[in-house]
């Protein structure tokens, strides 16, 4: 991040040293460490946010690149989806055949005894 070497920490120490003394500075470097780890928790996850957004644009252009290619389109698409069947349509639609193969079932036995 910083390009800080050891010759210049040391300095900042012994400079924070002499101005904060003995007692405080271990509780200043505790804020000042607490600081930066925020700063860079937040930079790390702005810099992952946007690497997903990248991520996420690039797969999105080549989808469309490839729906191009297949020849669909939006409109396409959402004329072959409104033209499906709703979940109530299908439920509708089986509803009679079941009540067919109810009336098909064969007579139980007792009833064929009566018949007898």
């Amino acid at each position: 991040m910083f390009d800080i070497g050891f010759a210049e920490l040391t300095l900042i120490f012994i400079i924070g040293l002499v101005v904060l003394g003995p007692e405080r500075l271990p509780t200043v470097a505790r804020t000042i460490g607490r600081w930066l780890g925020r700063a860079r928790s937040t930079f790390n996850n702005l810099k992952n946010e946007l690497e997903r957004e990248a991520v996420t644009k690039d797969m999105r252009e080549r989808m469309e690149k490839q729906m191009r290619e297949m020849g669909l389109d939006e409109d396409s698409i959402r004329e072959a989806r409104e033209s499906l069947l709703s979940p109530e349509q299908i439920a509708k639609a089986r509803q009679p055949a079941e009540q067919v193969e109810n009336r098909i079932k064969p007579d139980s036995p007792q009833d064929q005894t009566r018949n007898d």
